[in-house]
């Protein structure tokens, strides 16, 4: 619910400032903006479910797999990012820092998730010792 919002509020400042940002020095600092303030929603929306599995004291219902696969694809695009450092020129990095944020701090917050996936799982026990004795 909440993104159509957010996309309907860029369209509306877009349209608004339209002549501002006509110039291309206004149009990157409003694309650097919407990088950093992407991947800063991003992660404040990762937090809930960090918080959840915490006060549940359980990661159940979480893919091991679906975390790994996230934490492989956002190492490997921040890992194409910072290889193009040293080729890409001198204001390469703080064109692309927000872009650069957006997977790294995916990975920090990932390795929490793994942490707590590590930390909480619940220890299966056989079917023959969870059932009770008969009377």
């Amino acid at each position: 619910m909440i993104m159509p919002v957010i996309l309907l509020l860029t369209w509306l400042f877009v349209r608004k400032y339209s002549g501002v940002l006509s110039n291309a020095q206004s149009l990157e600092t409003f694309g650097l903006l919407m990088g950093w303030g992407s991947g800063i929603n991003y992660h404040l929306s990762r937090l809930p479910q960090l918080w959840h599995n915490h006060k549940r004291n359980s990661v159940e219902g979480l893919s091991l797999a679906m975390f790994t696969i996230i934490f492989a694809a956002n190492g490997s695009y921040a890992a194409s990012l910072i290889s193009m450092l040293p080729v890409a020129g001198p204001g390469f990095l703080h064109r692309s820092a927000s872009y650069i944020y957006g997977p790294v701090g995916s990975i920090f917050i990932d390795v929490f998730v793994l942490i707590q996936f590590i930390s909480l799982r619940k220890v299966r026990t056989s079917p023959s010792s969870s059932r009770s004795a008969l009377p």
